[in-house]
């Protein structure tokens, strides 16, 4: 926390003089103890929830001390509300002095602001050329730089990738050739500004405070992957201002100590910086820094004259508190000892003499800085991009017999590359092309072979092999065994004239987690591999078939299957909106349900079920070959009660479905054999239900992990994947100019209220992703809610004084005479801009 110090008079403020890269904007006090930089709410939001639930994180990052809201509204009273704890501190007179400093910000930063153009179309960038942030707030920190006579400051830009996910298609390129141009690219940093005390012999090199600064351009154009040590070098090594190679040395060495706890936190946290920095300072008067040493621990630079007349190497004397069991010698930006071995040790600064460490001179500090594209990321795994260079690989060649499986699991931003060397293997009954690279990626998925194989895999993720000794331990056999008398059907079908006559219709039903989906999948593909073309349905709003999760949705797939996508072929990343490809997408049939469960409103489930089954029969009807290759219907996870049974026998009789395969619950399928044993299809047939072993390798999805997979398909429809890049088009749309209708809640529904009604836009509606259905606005609502989907939007922001909305769409255009329909789930994604 700050020393109790008044808040600085208005008139004292003055800018920041030490920044060496970064926007202008900041403010300190003459001591230069209290920091204020313009910042956005992400950034403040970032702060407050590193220092409430990630405390080691919040370790490595400047001080935070509260917020200021810059307004002509600023009082005495939002002084206290904002900065609780430091207000304390202030006199009256003092916290008027804040209100005076914010009105004057304020009225600044609206000028910029009215200066600036603000709307963005996602592909032209127009960047803010006086550096300065639009924005009427400020983070107050303490400030990193405080404490030292003559700092020496280096601020590392971190990364491979520069831009954010809402970055502008040109940053995107601009940004992208700055990292291929520089050490960003080969390193995963850049020296983005850097300032050394006495850094040159040449007076006119250096300012009037004496420091050679180094601008961006140094980092741009001097500093490359051939001379970074040398230039590195720089920034700590100086004779001129008295560090000669043994005072350099500790202080390469203590950051070296804190940078490994960087890196060590990093690895163990889920967070995503886009253009954050490492910011190193440590004192550059040689002299003020040998006595800091000293001071700290006496004997550290004794001369090596004072050693020789000793007759021995002077042993480095520990710290007062050093001894303390359980003292943390691991804080960033720490004083410096060394052991009795003469290696370093860091000094925590917060030791049980408070006053004795609090009046040592600073030393050296590492920090984290520059959130304004920060984010964290629950279940999607470490931030790669900044850990580029340390993160462990797990590189190795494995060899599966046949029926063996390799199971993996690998998290958002993280990849693994695998190669087949040898042999045969498929994911989700594609086959796997020999030598090829694939890279997945936030995906739980397994690769097996039929024949045996051998695999290279390049990377970390969490994987297992599943070993069978015999083929007919492993529950794929009887996978493939019913493929084979699929097939036989099909065939049959494709022989037999008429249209009477269809290709097997096979749903597969199954508890949660039974591994349904993961069958569905490797039946369609296994059949489209023989040439068969099955349209495959899904009735599980929980999943998403070539969709976002919370709608149903068909379609017929006769050409190969996307094998690095995450839901292998079967995901968003397989449809239109995904762009170009190497793989044909697949165009399907889909109705928007908007909840999570069957459960949550069966009528409207039963009524888009009954819509999409009328549409697949058409289909068969229509097309003969699909019409012989039949189909295969994803049933949704319900219990083995009478309700359940009751909604799989309606979705039985509305696809017409002639073989049921039940996966891992002989309950279940008792229940159904019984409940349709002297029932018949609408062609006749009579209706088999075949039980089958669930996989023990089934993935376990937890809600942290579907609540990643569903945020990551939501991103994927507008921005597109690693592969495909896309830029979605951001519009402002009046209240007046859009009609939104949203389902009754629960406790409303079917009780008298309307299936839909016009809902009123509010700021409720922000982050949430809205159906556009092929109807009109003038249609029925009935009409309206049981129409196909023909696209999503999202909306980014709401702005109710203004009446007007932020849009997020695939196309540009208008929206015209469609009504958007406004369900209750997937829930709303809050960083789908940054």
């Amino acid at each position: 926390m700050m020393s109790n110090k008044p808040l600085p008079n208005h008139a004292d403020l003055q800018p920041y003089n030490y920044a060496v890269a970064g926007h202008d904007g900041t403010l300190c006090d003459p001591d230069g103890e209290l920091f204020i930089k313009p910042c956005t709410q992400q950034e403040i939001e970032f702060y407050e929830t590193a220092f409430k639930d990630h405390a080691a994180f919040a370790d490595l990052m400047p001080v935070y001390l509260g917020t200021l809201s810059l307004n002509d509204v600023t009082d005495v009273q939002s002084i206290n509300e904002q900065l609780p704890g430091v207000a304390d501190h202030m006199s009256a007179h003092m916290k008027e002095e804040a209100v005076h400093m914010a009105h004057d910000v304020a009225a600044k930063a609206a000028a910029e602001a009215a200066a600036e153009p603000q709307e963005n179309d996602n592909i032209r960038w127009r960047p803010n050329k006086n550096r300065k942030i639009a924005t009427n707030k400020s983070v107050v920190l303490e400030n990193a730089a405080y404490g030292f006579t003559r700092p020496n400051i280096l601020d590392a830009k971190l990364g491979k990738r520069l831009w954010a996910d809402d970055a502008p298609l040109e940053k995107r390129k601009r940004f992208d050739e700055i990292s291929k141009a520089t050490t960003n690219g080969s390193h995963g940093f850049r020296i983005a500004g850097m300032r050394v005390y006495k850094g040159s012999e040449n007076p006119a090199e250096l300012d009037q405070e004496g420091y050679k600064v180094y601008d961006k351009d140094y980092g741009r154009l001097t500093v490359n992957r051939d001379n970074i040590v040398t230039e590195m070098k720089r920034f700590i090594f100086n004779p001129a201002a008295g560090i000669d190679e043994d005072l350099g040395k500790i202080i390469a060495g203590a950051f070296l100590e804190d940078l490994k706890r960087v890196e060590r936190v990093l690895a163990s946290e889920e967070s995503r910086m886009y253009s954050a920095s490492l910011l190193f300072t440590f004192e550059g008067d040689g002299e003020v820094l040998r006595a800091a040493i000293e001071q700290t621990m006496p004997s550290t630079t004794s001369s090596q004259g004072d050693k020789e007349k000793n007759g021995q190497t002077a042993a480095a004397s520990k710290p007062k508190g050093a001894d303390i069991p359980g003292l943390s010698t691991s804080r960033v930006d720490s004083a410096i000892v060394l052991d009795d071995d003469g290696e370093m040790l860091a000094v925590d600064e917060e030791m049980e003499d408070d006053d004795e460490m609090s009046n040592l001179p600073r030393i050296y500090s590492l920090k984290l800085i520059d959130f304004a594209h920060a984010s964290w990321v629950p279940g999607q795994g470490p931030d790669e991009n900044n850990l580029f260079g340390p993160v462990a690989s797990d590189n190795k060649t494995i060899t599966l017999q046949p029926y063996w499986e390799w199971r993996f699991s690998v998290t958002r931003n993280a990849s693994v590359t695998v190669r087949l060397l040898s042999g045969t293997a498929d994911r989700d009954g594609t086959e796997l092309a020999l030598n090829r690279a694939y890279k997945f990626s936030n995906t739980k998925s397994y690769i097996y072979t039929l024949q045996g194989c051998t695999l290279e895999i390049k990377g970390s993720c969490e994987s297992r092999v599943a070993e069978y000794p015999k083929p007919e331990e492993s529950p794929l056999l009887t996978y493939v065994n019913m493929h084979f008398a699929l097939q036989d059907e099909r065939k049959k079908a494709e022989t037999t004239p008429g249209a009477q006559v269809q290709g097997p219709r096979v749903m597969i039903c199954g508890r949660a987690g039974s591994g349904k989906t993961s069958l569905a999948r490797k039946l369609v593909g296994w059949a489209t591999r023989m040439g068969s073309q099955p349209l495959m349905a899904n009735l599980d709003p929980n999943e998403g078939l070539l969709s976002l999760p919370g709608t149903l949705s068909a379609a017929v797939y006769g050409t190969l299957m996307d094998v690095e996508e995450p839901a292998g072929g079967f995901g968003i990343g397989s449809t239109p909106s995904s762009g170009p490809g190497a793989v044909p997408v697949k165009v399907p049939v889909v109705y928007y349900y908007g909840r999570e469960k069957v459960e949550d409103d069966v009528p409207h489930w039963r009524d888009l079920t009954r819509k999409l089954a009328s549409s697949v029969r058409a289909k068969l009807n229509k097309d003969k070959d699909v019409r012989a290759s039949g189909a295969v219907i994803d049933a949704p996870s319900l219990g083995d009660g009478k309700e359940g049974l009751d909604l799989l026998a309606f979705a039985i009789n509305e696809f017409s479905a002639n073989i049921i395969i039940v996966l891992g619950s002989p309950q279940m399928g008792e229940d159904l054999q019984r409940r349709l044993a002297e029932e018949k299809t609408a062609l006749g047939e009579p209706i088999i239900v075949v039980p089958l072993e669930a996989s023990d390798g089934v993935a376990e999805r937890d809600d942290q992990f579907m609540r990643a997979t569903r945020d990551a398909a939501i991103k994927e429809f507008f921005f597109g994947d690693a592969k495909r890049t896309l830029s979605p088009s951001t519009q402002s749309i009046g209240f007046d100019d859009v009609a939104i209708f949203k389902a009754p809640d629960e406790s409303e529904a079917y009780e008298g209220q309307p299936v839909l009604e016009a809902a009123e836009i509010s700021a409720e509606m922000s982050h949430w992703t809205l159906a556009v259905m092929n109807a009109s606005v003038n249609d029925p609502p009935e009409t309206i809610r049981q129409a196909p989907v023909i696209g999503f939007i999202a909306i980014a922001d709401v702005d109710e004084d203004r009446r007007r909305l932020k849009v997020l769409s695939p196309t540009s255009g208008r929206l015209g005479n469609q009504p958007l329909v406004w369900g209750r789930w997937p829930e709303p994604y809050i960083n789908l801009l940054g």
